[in-house]
C-alpha cells in the first residue's frame, strides 16, 4: 500500500472516513452498582485483614485454614474481647467515680504563712448570782435564765414570753474584762486582753479571740454582742480564707487581724490567765466549775458546747497545737462536686455567713430545719432572714427535738454540707499541772489584782496555747484517675489483648472510607461521558496539525487502535 507523503493527501485521506453515530439524547449518570460496592468492600476488607496490626483477623479470614481452626480463633477473639471489655469498664467506673485522692502535699507549710487560730472561752457559769438575785419566779427573764442553767421551765407561770435573748445574756454574764484578767501574745503584746470580744454562742456569753472582723465575717448586720467591735489602733481588719490566705503586701506597716502565728514554743504562743470568780457562781451549763475553751478556724463559728475543752481553776493548762491543712488542686473543679465531695468557697453561697465552712453551713441548715418545724430559731443561731423570730421559753422542747432528735433531716444537712476544699483545723493535745501558789504573781507579772493562795487554787486557771513545730505537712486533694491515666489504661489493655493502637484506628478509616471511595471514583474516571463522545465524533482535522509518519508507524497504529470511538491522533513526530 502507498504511503501518503503529502499534508493534503493525509487531510484528505482522513476526511473520508465515516464518522461515527452519536445519539443526540444525553446518556443518563454513570452510578456504581450495589454488587460492585460489595465486591469493592469484600477486597478491601480482605486485604485489612491480611496486614492489620489487631490481632487473630488474619487468622479468621485465611480461606486456606479449616473451618474448626477459623472457628477456634473467633471463639478466642471474642473472648479476649469480652474480657477487654470488662476491664475496660472497671477502669472506666475507677476515673468516674473515684476521681479525688488525698495525699500528703510535697511542700512544706510554715505556721507564720498561717493565721493562729481562734480562741473562744466561756465560762461554764451563766449568770452572775448578784445580777439576778432580784428576778421574779414568774418573770420571762426568770425562765430564760432556768433555759440557760438547763434547768427545768414551767412555762404556765411565765407571765410574759417574749424577751431579747441576747441583750439579757449580755446583762447578767461575766464581761470579758474580768474572765481575761492577762495576756501575752508572742513575745511583744503583753496587752492582748483587750482583743477578746463578747460573741453569744451555745454555752452563753463567751469571749473570741482573733476571729475574723464581723464585717468579713457575716453577710447582714453583726450580732448586738459584735456591733461595737473596734480594733486598736496599729491593727488592720482583713478578709483571710484559707483559699486565699493572707495578702502581706496589702497593708505594709500595719498588725493584721486575725493575727499570723508568731512562731513555735510557749514563749511566741498564747499565754491566758483567767479568773472563773467561783464565788459569783448561780448555775453551771455541765456539773463542774472553770471554762470551756474551743480553738477553731477564724471564719468559722464555734461549737464551743460540742467541742469545747474543759479548764480546772487552780490548774496550768498546756494546749500543744496540731494544724491540719487540706488544699485541693484547681483543676478539680471541673469534677462534679458528688464525686470529689468538697465545696470550693464560691460554689455554695450561705445566706448569714460570709464565708462557706462547713461547720457554718450545718448551722444555718439547723437554722432552716427550725423555721420549718418551729415557726423560730434559737438565740445562739443564724438569722436567715431579717423578720426571724427568736424561740421563746415555750418552745424549748421543739428546738431540742429538732437538734438532737431528727437524724434524717440532719443527713440530708450533711449532704448539703460538704467540707471545704480548702479548710484549716486546730488539734490540741492537753497538759495540766497544779498551780504553784508560792511565786504565783513573780510568774504572773501582767496580773496586777494580789490574789490569796485560796482564792487563786479556787478561781484562777493558766493557759499556754503554743506550735510545736515550724512547719507542717498539709493534705493536699489530687486527682486519682486522671484523662491522661484512663486513656493510658484503656491503650494498655487494648494493646494487651487486641494488639490494637491509634495507628489500628487510621487502618480502619483507610479500608473502610477513604479507600473504597477511591475506588469509586476510578472506576466513575474511566467511563467517557456524552461530551466526550460528541467532541469526538464532531471534531474538524485540520491538515496543520498532522505530522507526517512512516508506512510502517502507520499501521502498527492502525493495527494497535481499538475499534469504536477512540480515534487517537498523533500530534508529535514519530
Amino acid at each position: 500500500m502507498r504511503p501518503y507523503r503529502s499534508r493534503r493527501q493525509l487531510a484528505l485521506f482522513w476526511s473520508r472516513q465515516p464518522y461515527p453515530k452519536v445519539s443526540s439524547k444525553p446518556q443518563a449518570s454513570t452510578r456504581i452498582s450495589m454488587g460492585t460496592w460489595r465486591r469493592i468492600l469484600a477486597r478491601n476488607t480482605d486485604e485489612f485483614c491480611r496486614n492489620t496490626t489487631i490481632h487473630g483477623l488474619k487468622y479468621i479470614n485465611n480461606g486456606k485454614l479449616r473451618k474448626s481452626d477459623r472457628l477456634f480463633f473467633g471463639v478466642a477473639m471474642l473472648a479476649v474481647v469480652s474480657m477487654a471489655a470488662y476491664l475496660i469498664q472497671d477502669a472506666f467506673d475507677k476515673w468516674n467515680t473515684t476521681p479525688v485522692i488525698v495525699g500528703i502535699d510535697p511542700e512544706l507549710t510554715y505556721i507564720t504563712n498561717e493565721p493562729f487560730p481562734a480562741v473562744t472561752i466561756c465560762n461554764l457559769n451563766q449568770a452572775l448570782a448578784s445580777r439576778v438575785a432580784i428576778l421574779a419566779t414568774d418573770s420571762a427573764a426568770y425562765a430564760m435564765l432556768q433555759v440557760l442553767c438547763r434547768r427545768r421551765v414551767d412555762v404556765q407561770r411565765v407571765t410574759e414570753d417574749r424577751a431579747n435573748w441576747e441583750e439579757f445574756i449580755m446583762n447578767i454574764s461575766q464581761p470579758c474584762q474580768s474572765m481575761v484578767i492577762g495576756c501575752r501574745f508572742g513575745a511583744d503584746d503583753y496587752e492582748c486582753a483587750r482583743m477578746f470580744y463578747p460573741i453569744v454562742t451555745d454555752e452563753g456569753l463567751c469571749c473570741v479571740f482573733n476571729m475574723l472582723h464581723p464585717r468579713f465575717m457575716y453577710k447582714s448586720s453583726a450580732s448586738l454582742s459584735q456591733r461595737n467591735m473596734t480594733l486598736p489602733k496599729d491593727f488592720q481588719a482583713v478578709n483571710w480564707h484559707a483559699e486565699l490566705g493572707y495578702r502581706r503586701g496589702q497593708y505594709p506597716g500595719s498588725l493584721l487581724y486575725p493575727r499570723p502565728a508568731q512562731g513555735t514554743g510557749e514563749s511566741l504562743g498564747l499565754s491566758l490567765t483567767l479568773d472563773v470568780q467561783a464565788d459569783a457562781y448561780y448555775c453551771s451549763s455541765s456539773s463542774s466549775i472553770g471554762f470551756k475553751v474551743a480553738l477553731h478556724s477564724p471564719n468559722e463559728s464555734p461549737n464551743v458546747r460540742e467541742t469545747g475543752v474543759l479548764l480546772a481553776p487552780g490548774m496550768e493548762t498546756k494546749l500543744r497545737i496540731d494544724p491540719a491543712k487540706i488544699r485541693t488542686e484547681n483543676h478539680l473543679r471541673r469534677v462534679h462536686r458528688k464525686y470529689r465531695r468538697c465545696l470550693f468557697r464560691n460554689e455554695l453561697k450561705l445566706r448569714w455567713f460570709a464565708h462557706y465552712t462547713q461547720r457554718n453551713c450545718a448551722a444555718e441548715c439547723l437554722s432552716r430545719l427550725l423555721l420549718l418545724h418551729c415557726g423560730c430559731v434559737f438565740f445562739y443561731m443564724p438569722r436567715l432572714h431579717r423578720n426571724d423570730s427568736i424561740c421563746s421559753v415555750g418552745q424549748r422542747k421543739c428546738v431540742e427535738r429538732i437538734r438532737l432528735g431528727t437524724i434524717e433531716a440532719m443527713k440530708s444537712c450533711l449532704d448539703e454540707c460538704l467540707p471545704s476544699c480548702f479548710d484549716l483545723t486546730f488539734n490540741t493535745i492537753t497538759y495540766s499541772t497544779k498551780i504553784s501558789h508560792d511565786g504565783f504573781d513573780v510568774t504572773n507579772p501582767n496580773v496586777s489584782l494580789n490574789f490569796t493562795d485560796a482564792y487563786v487554787e479556787r478561781s484562777i486557771a493558766v493557759v499556754n496555747m503554743y506550735f510545736k513545730d515550724q512547719t507542717y505537712r498539709a493534705s493536699k486533694q489530687t486527682e486519682f484517675i486522671g484523662f491522661s491515666d484512663f486513656l493510658s489504661n484503656v491503650g494498655g489493655l487494648m494493646g494487651l489483648f487486641l494488639g490494637f493502637s491509634f495507628l489500628s484506628i487510621a487502618e480502619c478509616v483507610y479500608f473502610a472510607l477513604i479507600r473504597p471511595c477511591r475506588t469509586c471514583s476510578e472506576l466513575r474516571q474511566q467511563q467517557p461521558t456524552t461530551a466526550a463522545i460528541h467532541a469526538r465524533a464532531n471534531r474538524v482535522f485540520d491538515a496543520r496539525n498532522i505530522n507526517y509518519i512512516s508506512p510502517s508507524k502507520w499501521f502498527q497504529t492502525e493495527l494497535a487502535r481499538p475499534r469504536g470511538l477512540n480515534y487517537h491522533y498523533n500530534r508529535h513526530p514519530a
